[in-house]
């Protein structure tokens, strides 16, 4: 490389008790070697805090004075890395040239093809070029300047461009400083960074820090990076659809990695496909999927830095051939008395997605009813099984191809200890109730709830009847049933492991009707009461809550009377009063129950009439000058209470004047002169009533009732 020098005059003149010309001159030096133009030199002063920017092609600084040193510059020349990179089908890249000179740049895919071209004659300067790809692929960007060659790689991700090479013209100049106001003293700390670009990479130099106290040449060294260097790896977990394309970074080339990634594609000259990966350097890897089966792919790995794309060798890797999945059927596992878990293994997928997997299973290797879905490592765990009782089992797998099944296991459940539950026969039994029983045996299983299940069929027992019992036998009266249904029910009892249910039995309710009721022979009759009397000769099926009787004096019962026993009882009556005398009446018992209310046959009665008292006139005794004994008995009262009784005298046979005498007892009367005497009685009756003449002398009966 030519040995090109850029000197900057740093002038700095004292500012303390005197006054001295300090000149500092900047040379740049690549890889220790060879001398390079600065582009810019970073000067600041550490002491005081400030910072100057000396930049190409002859700007100086001056410090505390005014220098105006000319200096000659030389530049080198190289192509820049396009930015962005990769891109989205259109990119910039800028070319340096040292000297008036024929240029020629070309765009080219990794295997030579040339895409577009452009050609001129250039000045000394920074050109700016446009470039356009068409394809998604990696491209050869090659600048021919005079009798040197430069060359970078670019990544178009984009589609649906043409291929064209544009020149933008000249990139700008730099603004000089030529004064600065910034105070300096001999001996303060300065820095010095330099800045160059090196066959189009921007570089940075390694920082010169120390006390100015003289005038000096310093030289400011820059390492040249290097494109990364990547190698391609061996495909790995290769599929029917899917391949794992793996890569490493070997170097770096001195610059940070900005992006890294692979292509591919059907054929090494069509990697039209890319897949990136993050930043960084070692090795790297990205799955690829959507893949055709038993096809072939080639693909190459890339790393990037600002230098430009490197890629690794193309090499290739075939999609496996489809099938259906192969799967194993494994050991069931945690089996328990309810419980179990199902393993499984899948062999090979057939290089397909997997769409299902899980197992069959049943209590006979002919009924496989149900299903349990498998989890990622193809286990299911099956629950609501019965104790005791052996499984079987066989795995399955689905994928595009169809279904596969492992071979067929077993697993027994465990034993466990169950209540032992009889539904015993209902009784009490009426039209709308009944009471269910029934009985438990632990047997050291632990009960938790009891009951019945109550329902109008074998199959529906919908009804649930818990019981609040820990008694062996238990019972539960249901009440508001329907008359004449056949209900079914059964006992169950719950432990830990579930519930156990005695055997199905049922009962039926009874039939309703309104009772029936006969009307007995009305006794006791007298001239206003009577005995009436009835019996119930069935109650219907339910309970008879009333019974009585009705009476009238009109056999179609018109209007009647209504009498309630007090009690319900078979046979029953009711003692009448305050009936009318000499009339006949009409009868009939009644008995009620929930359906309605029934009547017995028709009796009749009649009551007794009343006759006026019977009375016999006693001879008088006791006879004196002045006073007589009459005497008298009342031989029938007629049917009534006697309520007067008494004689009836006159000295006239013919008792045209009469007297009365009334006795309350069998006390006699004496009268004091020869009478004509009468007995009398009284009733209730008010007209009187002639009877029999007495047989003493001289006596008349005359009778009122």
């Amino acid at each position: 490389m030519k040995k090109i020098v850029l000197l900057f005059l740093l002038l700095a003149i004292g500012i303390i008790a005197f006054s001295q010309e300090i000149t500092v001159r900047f040379t740049g030096q690549f890889n220790g070697t060879d001398y390079c133009r600065l582009d810019s030199v970073k000067v600041t002063n550490l002491t005081r805090n400030w910072t100057e920017i000396v930049e190409y092609p002859d700007t100086i600084i001056v410090l505390g004075g005014t220098v105006g040193t000319d200096l000659n510059i030389a530049a080198t020349q190289g192509l820049g890395q396009n930015i962005p990179n990769p891109f989205d089908c259109e990119t910039r890249v800028e070319l340096s040239v040292s000297q008036r000179e024929e240029v020629r740049m070309q765009l080219l895919d990794v295997a030579g093809k040339l895409y577009a071209e452009y050609k001129g004659s250039l000045n000394a300067g920074l050109h700016t070029f446009d470039i356009s790809a068409a394809n998604p692929q990696t491209y050869l960007l090659n600048a021919i300047v005079g009798d040197r060659q430069y060359s970078i790689r670019m990544v178009n991700v984009g589609s649906g461009c043409g291929c064209s090479i544009k020149y933008a013209g000249v990139s700008g100049g730099i603004e000089a400083k030529l004064t600065t106001t910034n105070e300096f003293q001999i001996g303060d700390n300065m820095r010095y960074v330099g800045y160059a670009t090196i066959d189009g990479q921007s570089l940075t130099s390694a920082a010169v820090e120390q006390a100015q106290y003289v005038s000096q040449y310093v030289t400011l060294h820059f390492v040249r990076n290097e494109r990364p260097v990547v190698q391609t790896l061996a495909a790995t977990v290769i599929t029917s659809y899917s391949a794992n394309l793996n890569g490493n970074v070997v170097s770096d080339g001195g610059a940070t990695i900005t992006a890294r990634g692979f292509f591919y594609g059907t054929s090494a000259d069509n990697m039209s496909n890319n897949v990136t990966v993050s930043a960084g350097s070692g090795e790297f890897a990205s799955a690829i999927e959507n893949l055709s089966a038993g096809a072939t792919y080639y693909y190459c790995a890339y790393a990037t830095n600002e230098l430009g794309t490197t890629m690794g060798e193309v090499l290739n890797f075939t999609t496996l051939q489809t099938t259906a999945p192969t799967v194993a059927t494994l050991d069931a596992t945690n089996v328990a008395y309810t419980t179990a878990v199902l393993n499984g293994n899948l062999t090979s997928t057939g290089g397909l997605e997997i769409t299902e997997k899980g197992f069959f299973y049943g209590t006979s290797a002919d009924n496989l009813s149900q299903m349990a879905t498998a989890s990622t490592d193809f286990s299911a765990e099956v629950s609501g099984l019965n104790a005791s009782t052996t499984y079987y089992f066989k795995a399955l797998a689905t994928n595009a191809n169809g279904t596969s099944f492992g071979e067929l296991k077993t697993f027994t459940t465990l034993t466990m200890a169950r209540p032992t539950v009889v539904t015993l026969a209902a009784t009490n039994i009426t039209i709308t109730s009944a009471t269910l029983n029934g009985s438990v045996t632990d047997n050291n299983a632990s009960v938790t709830a009891r009951g019945f299940q109550l329902g109008a069929s074998e199959n529906d027992l919908s009804v649930s009847l818990p019981v609040n019992t820990s008694e062996a036998n238990f019972s539960m009266n249901i009440p508001g049933l329907d008359a004449n249904t056949t209900y079914y029910f059964r006992a169950y009892a719950t432990d830990e492991f579930g519930t156990v249910y005695g055997e199905v039995m049922d009962f039926t309710t009874s039939s309703v009707v309104a009772p029936t009721v006969s009307t007995l022979a009305v006794s006791e009759i007298t001239y206003t009461t009577a005995t009436l009397a009835g019996s119930i000769t069935s109650d219907g099926g339910a309970a008879v809550t009333e019974c009585g009787f009705r009476y009238s004096t009109s056999p179609m019962f018109g209007s009647y009377e209504t009498v309630t026993c007090t009690s319900v009882s078979n046979s029953f009556g009711y003692s009448l009063e305050g009936l009318n005398t000499g009339t006949t009446y009409y009868v009939k018992a009644y008995a009620t129950n929930e359906v309605g209310t029934s009547l017995g046959e028709v009796q009749t009665f009649t009551t007794d009439s009343y006759l006026a008292p019977a009375v016999t006139t006693l001879a008088a005794s006791g006879i004196t000058v002045t006073c007589a004994t009459m005497n008298g008995t009342v031989t029938s009262d007629g049917g009534a209470e006697i309520t007067e009784r008494g004689f009836v005298y006159s000295t006239s046979p013919l008792f045209s004047t009469s007297s009365t005498v009334t006795s309350d007892s069998e006390t006699y009367r004496q009268i004091s002169q020869n009478l004509h005497l009468a007995l009398h009685t009284t009733t209730r009756h008010t007209q009187p009533i002639a009877l029999e003449q007495p047989t003493a002398k001289y006596s008349t009966l005359q009778l009122w009732q």
